[in-house]
């Protein structure tokens, strides 16, 4: 009897182990039992419990961030101020890694980094100045040999006297002409005494308000407006650098009208 009884159960657990047929579920295997186990593959885990694993986007975390915010603020338990916790420390370290990346990609490519050409150190900073600053100065040694400042002006007018003197200041460093032009047909004395009438002009180059200067290149017949009220003599210079650029360096400023002055008052 014990022996049929062996002979029984072994042969139950020899058809238990059997491989599954060919596409044939384990579960409509009714000879290994209702108690065999075997894991779900990940696929199927995946689409029982509904999750997915895809990358979430941006705005996804945003508006997670947002409910998680919303409710800590609203409900400020330990389990709601922790989510949002957690959640925030998701971000930041997401915002480091990206950081990181961003640096690597910046050393790799120079040409995407400004620094190269604008460096944040004190000794590098002194030198694109210095860079700078002589590329400007050559700029405008340049244009004194072509052009001529134009200054409109009034001579009733505070700022128009405060100009005259940054102008007369940047006259006598770089050597560049000034032409002063009176829309009352007055001088500036002491420092430009003499000048042209230059209504009719002013009202041609749309000069409303004084003073205004403008860059005047006779070999090119082109007159660019460099600014209208009172400009301190760096402005000046910088705007010269950016005017001189487009005018003499490429050419491509388009014309903006002939300017034509001539019998200088006394």
């Amino acid at each position: 009897m014990r022996a049929v009884l062996a002979a029984l159960v072994s042969a139950f657990f020899v058809l238990s182990l059997e491989p599954a047929a060919p596409g044939e579920p384990y579960f409509d295997q009714k000879e290994r039992g209702w108690f065999w186990y075997e894991p779900l593959s990940p696929r199927t885990e995946e689409a029982r419990s509904g999750t997915s694993r895809r990358q979430l986007t941006v705005k996804e975390i945003r508006e997670r961030g947002e409910r998680l915010f919303e409710a800590a603020l609203l409900s400020p338990t330990r389990e709601n101020v922790r989510a949002y916790m957690e959640h925030q420390k998701q971000v930041l370290e997401r915002s480091e890694e990206f950081a990181r990346v961003w640096k690597r990609v910046l050393w790799e490519s120079p040409a995407l980094d400004s620094t190269v050409d604008n460096p944040v150190s004190a000794a590098g900073a002194e030198i694109s100045r210095n860079l700078r600053k002589t590329a400007r100065d050559d700029m405008i040694e340049k244009i004194s040999r072509v052009g001529k400042l134009v200054f409109f002006f009034r001579s009733d007018c505070p700022f128009c006297r405060g100009q005259a003197e940054v102008i007369k200041t940047l006259e006598r460093r770089h050597g560049i002409g000034v032409l002063a032009a009176s829309l009352d047909g007055m001088g500036l004395h002491p420092l430009y005494p003499r000048f042209v009438d230059g209504a009719a002009q002013a009202a041609r180059l749309g000069v409303e308000q004084v003073p205004a200067l403008f860059l005047f290149v006779p070999s090119q017949r082109k007159i660019v407006r460099i600014g209208t009220g009172y400009l301190t003599l760096g402005e000046i210079r910088q705007r010269l650098y950016v005017v001189g650029e487009e005018v003499l360096g490429t050419g491509q400023e388009k014309d903006k009208g002939l300017f034509l002055l001539s019998g200088e008052g006394k």
